[in-house]
Order: C-alpha cells, then sequence, then structure tokens
C-alpha cells in the first residue's frame, strides 16, 4: 500500500470513530404527540371497534384528555388514524368508543399513562419503555370493570338526549330491543345501574 493510500485510509478511520453514534431514547424523549399516537396503536383493535358488534367499526381512535392530562391539550394534534375530542366534540358526536387519557408522567427513563377505554371496561396505568426502538407498553396496574364503564358513560351523558344510530345509541341499548342502533328511551340515564345501561 502506498504511503498516501494508508493515509487516506487511516484518515477515514479516524473520522468514522469521531461521528456520533446512535443512541436509544429513553421513552421520556418521546414527544407526547408520538406517546399517545403509539398508545392508540397499542388500543387499536378494540379503539377501531363498533361499540356492538352491530355497529360499524371507526376509521380513527379517538382521545379524550381528562384531570391532569389537560394541559397536554396544546401539544397534540388529530392524525389520520387518531381524533383528539374535547369532551363536549366527543358528547355532541355521541361517541362510546374512545380512549380517556387521565394522566401522563415520567418515571425515571419510562413514562407511565393512566388510561380507560370505558367500551371494553378497562383501566389502569401502563408503564411505557423504550426497547430497540420502538415503544414498549406494559401493563402496571390493569382492571376490568362494567360498573365503572356505566359510571363513565353515565357522567358524559347522564340526562341528555339521545340520538338514534349513534355510537352511544348502539351502547345504551346493549341488551335491548332487536333494532340496533335505536335510542330505548329518549334521555341517557344518570344511573350506573346495568337495569339502565
Amino acid at each position: 500500500m502506498s504511503i498516501f493510500r494508508y493515509f487516506l485510509a487511516s484518515t477515514l478511520v479516524c473520522a468514522a470513530a469521531m461521528l456520533p453514534t446512535a443512541q436509544a431514547r429513553d421513552a421520556s424523549n418521546y414527544s407526547t404527540q408520538e406517546l399517545i399516537e403509539a398508545l392508540t396503536q397499542r388500543f387499536a383493535k378494540v379503539l377501531r371497534a363498533g361499540p356492538t358488534r352491530d355497529a360499524s367499526g371507526n376509521d380513527a381512535a379517538i382521545v379524550l384528555l381528562e384531570g391532569k392530562a389537560l394541559n397536554l391539550s396544546t401539544k397534540l394534534q388529530s392524525v389520520p388514524g387518531m381524533r383528539v375530542l374535547s369532551k363536549e366534540q366527543l358528547v355532541a358526536e355521541q361517541r362510546a368508543n374512545f380512549i380517556i387519557v387521565s394522566q401522563l408522567g415520567m418515571q425515571g427513563p419510562d413514562i407511565l399513562i393512566d388510561y380507560e377505554t370505558p367500551n371494553n371496561a378497562s383501566f389502569g396505568t401502563l408503564r411505557v419503555k423504550e426497547q430497540d426502538g420502538k415503544l414498549v407498553f406494559k401493563a402496571e396496574d390493569s382492571y376490568r370493570s362494567s360498573s365503572g364503564a356505566r359510571a363513565t358513560y353515565a357522567r358524559l351523558y347522564g340526562g341528555l338526549p339521545c340520538r338514534d344510530g349513534s355510537e352511544m345509541a348502539y351502547r345504551f341499548d346493549y341488551n335491548g330491543s332487536s333494532s340496533r342502533g335505536k335510542c330505548p328511551v329518549p334521555i341517557f340515564s344518570r344511573s350506573d345501574s346495568p337495569m339502565d345501561w
């Protein structure tokens, strides 16, 4: 090898060694938008399903922010596959299938997310980690509660008029008539009794 080629090769090796190496990101380094989009993908099967077997599914996952997560609203925007709705928008559309995010916070390199999906009566806390370039969700606490889901629907819709054909009409008449999507009574119940929902 000529001296010039040797010098060129050693210069290239030194230059390559000085380049910054790609470092793994912690979950806490992801933006709120990235975290919530990944969350809706994690629950895609649940969130895009119809509120009952008779109802059609959704094109996009619906996200509602409540509690301490409300201050995240300025950091989130709707994108294809995910719609971020205010409580007023969600109620106006009479949505039954959505995810409520009530808190999102750091714990070391990880993120903890408190959530509820009333359509399948599930709620809890997820720990989000970064692993091999992907966000991984692990249940920190996970619960199923049909009474909790009924309480959420009663809190959001209790006392409001039911609209035929809406997701909530299907959900409200889940155990009702054979004519699905028809409101069984004109007004949503304020009670979380299984007899009312």
